[in-house]
């Protein structure tokens, strides 16, 4: 077969498609399915989304904290809460209250309102 045949000539005009073909293959592949592609990407954005959720239910728990520590400083006493801690680190009550035990939640309490009406 000598250089100048048909087919010969025709496998040197492919070999530039097929080489550009393959190496748009390899980059378009690695953009989609690679450590950086896209499914990465829109993984790592759902994972933020999730975070960003966590860091506001922290916050405001966090906010509630401070807001209930501020309420036990001595500056700023609130005499409720101050009875309400000390009931409860004592495990004592006044002679009048009512003290009402639930178990299982608040069921118990609506039953028993049900029952005294």
């Amino acid at each position: 077969m000598s250089s100048n045949s048909p087919v010969f000539r025709r496998l040197k005009q492919a070999v530039a498609p097929v080489i550009a073909f393959t190496v748009m293959a390899y980059f378009i592949f690695h953009s989609v399915e690679g450590e950086r592609g896209l499914l990465t990407y829109w993984s790592m954005q759902d994972r933020v989304h999730e975070i960003a959720n966590v860091l506001e239910e922290t916050t405001a728990q966090r906010k509630a904290l401070e807001q209930h520590v501020i309420s036990l400083r001595a500056t700023h006493l609130d005499p409720d809460l101050l009875d309400e801690r000390a009931r409860a680190m004592l495990n004592a009550a006044h002679p009048d209250d009512l003290i009402i035990f639930h178990h299982d939640g608040y069921g118990d309490l609506a039953v028993m309102t049900a029952d005294a009406n």
